[in-house]
Protein backbone atom coordinates (compact mmCIF):
# COMPACT_ATOMS: atom_id res chain seq x y z
CA UNK A 1 0.00 0.00 0.00
CA UNK A 2 2.95 2.34 0.87
CA UNK A 3 4.61 1.89 -2.38
CA UNK A 4 2.23 2.24 -4.15
CA UNK A 5 0.88 5.58 -2.66
CA UNK A 6 4.82 6.58 -3.06
CA UNK A 7 3.82 6.06 -7.05
CA UNK A 8 0.95 7.95 -6.95
CA UNK A 9 2.40 10.65 -5.23
CA UNK A 10 5.65 10.96 -8.11
CA UNK A 11 3.38 10.48 -10.75
CA UNK A 12 0.61 13.11 -9.96
CA UNK A 13 2.67 15.30 -7.04
CA UNK A 14 6.07 15.60 -7.94
CA UNK A 15 5.32 15.56 -11.54
CA UNK A 16 3.77 19.26 -11.60
CA UNK A 17 6.01 22.80 -10.93
CA UNK A 18 6.26 23.72 -7.42
CA UNK A 19 3.73 26.78 -8.94
CA UNK A 20 1.42 24.72 -9.70
CA UNK A 21 1.93 22.08 -6.38
CA UNK A 22 1.73 25.88 -3.76
CA UNK A 23 -1.88 26.57 -5.63
CA UNK A 24 -3.58 23.32 -5.36
CA UNK A 25 -2.43 23.31 -1.67
CA UNK A 26 -3.22 26.95 -1.03
CA UNK A 27 -6.69 25.68 -2.82
CA UNK A 28 -7.33 22.83 -0.73
CA UNK A 29 -6.72 24.92 2.42
CA UNK A 30 -9.14 27.38 1.56
CA UNK A 31 -11.69 24.92 0.40
CA UNK A 32 -11.13 22.28 3.30
CA UNK A 33 -13.30 24.38 6.01
CA UNK A 34 -16.21 25.34 2.99
CA UNK A 35 -16.50 21.03 2.63
CA UNK A 36 -16.17 20.60 6.15
CA UNK A 37 -19.20 22.69 7.07
CA UNK A 38 -20.91 22.02 3.88
CA UNK A 39 -20.41 17.81 3.90
CA UNK A 40 -20.14 17.71 8.00
CA UNK A 41 -21.64 20.59 10.52
CA UNK A 42 -24.74 21.98 8.14
CA UNK A 43 -26.50 18.80 8.28
CA UNK A 44 -25.43 17.92 11.46
CA UNK A 45 -26.54 21.29 12.74
CA UNK A 46 -30.04 21.04 10.79
CA UNK A 47 -30.45 17.50 11.75
CA UNK A 48 -29.92 18.94 15.63
CA UNK A 49 -32.36 21.94 15.29
CA UNK A 50 -34.89 19.38 14.22
CA UNK A 51 -34.89 16.61 16.80
CA UNK A 52 -34.62 19.89 19.77
CA UNK A 53 -38.31 20.75 18.26
CA UNK A 54 -39.19 17.03 17.67
CA UNK A 55 -38.45 16.22 20.95
CA UNK A 56 -40.64 18.48 23.28
CA UNK A 57 -43.81 16.71 21.01
CA UNK A 58 -42.49 13.18 21.28
CA UNK A 59 -42.14 13.35 25.50
CA UNK A 60 -45.79 14.27 25.38
CA UNK A 61 -47.10 12.14 23.06
CA UNK A 62 -44.59 9.22 25.29
CA UNK A 63 -46.52 11.01 28.83
CA UNK A 64 -49.93 10.03 26.87
CA UNK A 65 -49.01 7.03 26.03
CA UNK A 66 -48.41 6.20 29.78
CA UNK A 67 -51.37 7.83 31.41
CA UNK A 68 -53.17 5.19 28.37
CA UNK A 69 -51.18 2.27 29.42
CA UNK A 70 -51.91 2.98 33.17
CA UNK A 71 -55.56 3.44 32.30
CA UNK A 72 -56.14 0.22 30.20
CA UNK A 73 -54.26 -1.42 33.15
CA UNK A 74 -56.87 -0.17 35.38
CA UNK A 75 -59.90 -0.78 33.24
CA UNK A 76 -58.30 -4.58 32.91
CA UNK A 77 -58.79 -5.15 36.07
CA UNK A 78 -62.23 -3.66 36.84
CA UNK A 79 -64.89 -5.85 37.73
CA UNK A 80 -67.50 -7.02 35.00
CA UNK A 81 -70.83 -5.20 35.69
CA UNK A 82 -73.71 -7.49 37.09
CA UNK A 83 -76.09 -8.05 33.67
CA UNK A 84 -79.96 -7.07 35.01
CA UNK A 85 -83.06 -9.09 33.57
CA UNK A 86 -85.75 -6.51 32.47
CA UNK A 87 -87.38 -6.53 35.85
CA UNK A 88 -84.73 -5.43 37.95
CA UNK A 89 -83.53 -2.90 34.87
CA UNK A 90 -87.03 -1.66 34.56
CA UNK A 91 -86.80 -0.94 38.59
CA UNK A 92 -83.17 0.65 38.83
CA UNK A 93 -83.83 3.09 36.14
CA UNK A 94 -87.62 3.98 37.75
CA UNK A 95 -85.61 4.31 40.86
CA UNK A 96 -82.45 6.44 39.13
CA UNK A 97 -85.80 8.61 37.58
CA UNK A 98 -87.13 9.13 40.83
CA UNK A 99 -83.76 9.96 42.54
CA UNK A 100 -83.25 12.58 39.75
CA UNK A 101 -86.18 14.01 39.63
CA UNK A 102 -87.66 12.69 36.58
CA UNK A 103 -90.38 10.19 37.20
CA UNK A 104 -92.90 13.06 36.66
CA UNK A 105 -91.32 13.38 32.72
CA UNK A 106 -90.97 9.54 31.86
CA UNK A 107 -94.19 8.96 29.81
CA UNK A 108 -93.53 5.36 29.02
CA UNK A 109 -91.01 2.83 29.90
CA UNK A 110 -91.61 -0.60 28.21
CA UNK A 111 -89.43 -3.62 28.32
CA UNK A 112 -88.40 -4.59 24.93
CA UNK A 113 -85.74 -7.29 25.21
CA UNK A 114 -84.28 -9.27 27.61
CA UNK A 115 -82.16 -6.86 29.03
CA UNK A 116 -83.40 -3.95 26.78
CA UNK A 117 -86.20 -0.62 28.14
CA UNK A 118 -87.93 1.43 25.95
CA UNK A 119 -88.28 4.71 27.49
CA UNK A 120 -90.26 8.37 26.58
CA UNK A 121 -89.72 11.03 28.26
CA UNK A 122 -91.91 14.02 26.85
CA UNK A 123 -90.33 16.95 28.37
CA UNK A 124 -87.26 17.02 29.79
CA UNK A 125 -84.42 19.53 30.30
CA UNK A 126 -81.54 18.78 27.95
CA UNK A 127 -78.68 19.09 30.46
CA UNK A 128 -80.87 17.00 33.48
CA UNK A 129 -81.04 14.13 30.89
CA UNK A 130 -77.30 14.22 29.97
CA UNK A 131 -76.68 14.11 33.62
CA UNK A 132 -79.46 11.30 34.33
CA UNK A 133 -77.68 9.12 31.28
CA UNK A 134 -74.34 10.03 32.50
CA UNK A 135 -75.41 8.51 36.42
CA UNK A 136 -77.13 5.79 34.71
CA UNK A 137 -74.11 4.80 33.02
CA UNK A 138 -71.70 5.29 36.08
CA UNK A 139 -74.06 3.47 38.88
CA UNK A 140 -75.95 1.11 36.63
CA UNK A 141 -74.13 0.48 34.13
CA UNK A 142 -76.88 1.07 31.86
CA UNK A 143 -76.48 2.33 28.52
CA UNK A 144 -78.60 4.31 25.74
CA UNK A 145 -78.32 1.65 22.50
CA UNK A 146 -80.45 3.85 21.01
CA UNK A 147 -81.35 7.32 21.05
CA UNK A 148 -84.17 9.93 19.46
CA UNK A 149 -84.02 13.92 20.48
CA UNK A 150 -86.24 16.46 20.00
CA UNK A 151 -86.44 20.24 20.82
CA UNK A 152 -88.98 21.84 22.01
CA UNK A 153 -90.34 25.45 22.08
CA UNK A 154 -89.01 26.09 25.33
CA UNK A 155 -85.49 27.08 25.45
CA UNK A 156 -83.12 23.90 26.59
CA UNK A 157 -86.12 21.28 26.38
CA UNK A 158 -86.73 18.23 24.85
CA UNK A 159 -88.34 15.10 23.55
CA UNK A 160 -86.59 11.70 24.64
CA UNK A 161 -86.85 8.25 22.77
CA UNK A 162 -84.19 6.10 24.04
CA UNK A 163 -83.51 2.13 24.04
CA UNK A 164 -81.83 1.82 27.45
CA UNK A 165 -79.82 -1.70 28.01
CA UNK A 166 -77.75 -3.32 30.24
CA UNK A 167 -74.84 -6.02 29.62
CA UNK A 168 -74.37 -7.25 26.21
CA UNK A 169 -70.97 -5.28 24.56
CA UNK A 170 -69.96 -3.31 27.58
Amino acid sequence: MKTRWIGLKKRYWDGRAARERHIIALSALLLSPLIAWWLLWQPAHTASLKLRAGIPVLRVQAEQMRAQVAEAAQLHHRPRPATLDAGALKLAIEASAERHHLRGAVTTLDTIEPRSVRITLASVSFEQWLRWLRDLQREQHIRADSLGIAALPQTGMVKVSATLTNGGAQ
